[in-house]
């Protein structure tokens, strides 16, 4: 047998014991389908993790950051208790630890949350204390390893972590000094893995990817370039802006002062994470937390800083025209939108009006009486179907895509578009915006009850440009790098 031979078979063999091992450790894992764990696989209590609100008396800015975040917000979100209520349901009790082990990890391996189907419009689920209070700080800061070589996909997610509750909180910092708590240095907080344990969510049953927000950031340039989850989502929008345009780690970038305490009586850093963990749910965090939530301010400036818009208009004779919008991913470190892309709604309004006001062209504009979007909208997000090919928003039902429109980080998608000028037009006016949901309006009023929640649209940019018109011609002399 060569060399090459043996070598093949050494493969082949190493892969099908990595299957193997990863399908045993699913099938002994104590909170399945979830691949969370507990060190040393130890009995533990709900009062083994300490309280957001004791933290926050040493770490005030952290806690302040948090306690508006969707990593707050995490299990009480009333969009997702409602789908995970419909998924337990339908799956009779099989998404209770996959959705908690993300959403309430001490519920799950305190097995202390409970179910009620005839509370609220389709159920609710309650935990007691820090459990019920989502991702909490000793949720993050009690992580002790990751179990990505003991899932079915041997990649990251479905709370692939392993807690270890205790006296000893983990980090960043290598020289921190506590009188409260022992500390100790993690590489892996510092690390785009660390999210990755719940930033991928893949189908407990068929494997199917849902959700790939680290994947798509592992396989960008800012994953080239080292730049972490973190360099955007715990620092400053104009220091996530910087972050972006010059792919360079907030640390040295010195013209942004990121400085302070971690902790009361500590020594002023030169780098201090904020922990409002900033997307672009802007929806959860109003609702919960009002507009004048830390989070939803942040939100809105993050969304309205991550794309830019170009326009290009071409004649194709007798009053004929393309116009041509070019939507650029110029901030975002994964798609555009990401994470549920099944309900994400990211979409273009293109409106298009000559010199006497008369419509040419509209599209993507919100419907006044049901808030919903018209037909043929150009919407940036993905397609899912079940097993039998029907469309579907329920994660538990999806087996495929069937489309897929999201933008890449630093990539683009061009949309076009037609209209007819009417003979005595003398000038165009073109209107282009991109806009943001969280989720539709027949969405939310599904799963909250209709008339509850107004589904806000975030304007995230928008760009116009006036043509004049010659011999029934669009006269284009514009640059097409515009807005940002």
């Amino acid at each position: 047998m060569n060399a090459i031979v043996k070598a093949a078979l050494l493969m082949i063999f190493s892969v099908y014991l990595n299957v193997v091992y990863a399908e045993k450790s699913a099938a002994d894992n104590k909170f399945s389908p979830s691949y969370l764990s507990i060190k040393g696989h130890q009995t533990v209590k709900v009062e083994d993790w300490t309280n957001p609100e004791v933290c926050g008396q040493c770490h005030k800015r952290q806690y302040n950051g948090w306690k508006s975040s969707m990593h707050a917000n995490a299990f009480k979100d009333p969009v997702f208790q409602a789908l995970w209520a419909l998924g337990e349901k339908a799956t009779k009790g099989k998404t209770k630890n996959h959705c908690a082990g993300c959403h309430s990890p001490i519920g799950t391996v305190t097995d202390s949350i409970t179910f009620d189907p005839d509370k609220g419009k389709h159920g609710e689920f309650q935990a007691p204390g820090v459990a019920a209070k989502g991702v909490s700080c000793d949720v993050c800061h009690t992580i002790s390893a990751t179990n990505v070589l003991k899932t079915k996909v041997l990649e990251h997610g479905n709370s692939s972590f392993e807690m270890n509750p205790g006296p000893i909180k983990r980090a960043t910092l290598k020289n921190a000094n506590s009188p409260f708590h022992a500390t100790q240095y993690s590489e892996l907080h510092n690390s785009s893995k660390f999210c990755a344990n719940c930033h991928n969510i893949f189908h407990p049953d068929n494997n199917f990817p849902i959700e790939r927000t680290y994947d798509e950031w592992k396989y960008s340039i800012y994953a080239q370039n080292d730049i972490q989850c973190m360099d955007c989502h715990m620092v400053p929008v104009e220091m996530a802006i910087k972050v972006a345009d010059t792919l360079t780690r907030p640390h040295k970038i010195k013209d942004i002062d990121l400085s302070g305490l971690a902790a009361i009586g500590g020594p002023v850093r030169s780098l201090i994470h904020d922990h409002g963990f900033v997307g672009g749910n802007a929806v959860i965090s109003k609702a919960l937390g009002g507009n004048e939530s830390i989070n939803y301010t942040e939100s809105i400036k993050r969304l309205q800083n991550v794309a830019s818009l170009e326009l290009k208009v071409d004649s194709r004779g007798r009053g004929l025209h393309n116009v041509m919008v070019k939507v650029n991913n110029d901030r975002a470190g994964h798609n555009l939108p990401t994470s549920l892309t099944e309900v994400r709604q990211v979409w273009l309004e293109v409106v298009a009006t000559d010199d006497q006001g008369r419509e040419l062209l509209r599209s993507g504009t919100l419907d006044e009486k049901t808030n919903d979007l018209p037909k043929n909208t150009t919407i940036f997000n993905v397609t899912a179907v079940d097993k039998n090919g029907k469309h579907t928003e329920f994660p538990w039902e999806i087996t495929r895509f069937t489309t897929t429109n999201t933008i890449p980080p630093r990539g683009y998608k061009k949309v076009n578009y037609a209209f007819t000028l009417f003979p005595d037009s003398h000038n165009v006016s073109i209107k282009a915006t991109l806009h943001y949901r969280s989720f539709s309006q027949h969405l939310a009023d599904f799963l909250l009850g209709k008339g509850k929640v107004q589904v806000p649209d975030i304007e995230m940019v928008t760009l116009e440009k006036q043509y004049p018109v010659k011999n029934q011609q669009v006269i284009d002399n514009h640059s097409t790098n515009d807005s940002h």
